[in-house]
């Protein structure tokens, strides 16, 4: 198993953006929007939503995500 941090203003390697966006993918398909947006918030099109406070603190403090390689592959 591999996995993948996500964290506030990380660049995403193209694997890691494609494996975010099947989890947005998958949070929709099951009905559970208020989960598609967390992961959704990592991806490069919402990087201007990020707070200061929050790129300040980056992976250090969160708000991060542990994306299991298993979970929608």
């Amino acid at each position: 198993m591999t996995s993948t941090n996500l964290w506030a203003g990380k660049g995403l390697a193209a694997d890691e953006e494609a494996h975010t966006r099947r989890m947005v993918a998958l949070f929709e398909r099951c009905g559970d929007d208020e989960a598609a947006a967390v992961y959704a918030r990592f991806l490069p099109e919402n990087d201007a939503e990020w707070t200061v406070d929050e790129l300040e603190r980056g992976a250090h403090a969160g708000p991060w995500l542990e994306l299991g390689a298993e979970l929608g592959d």
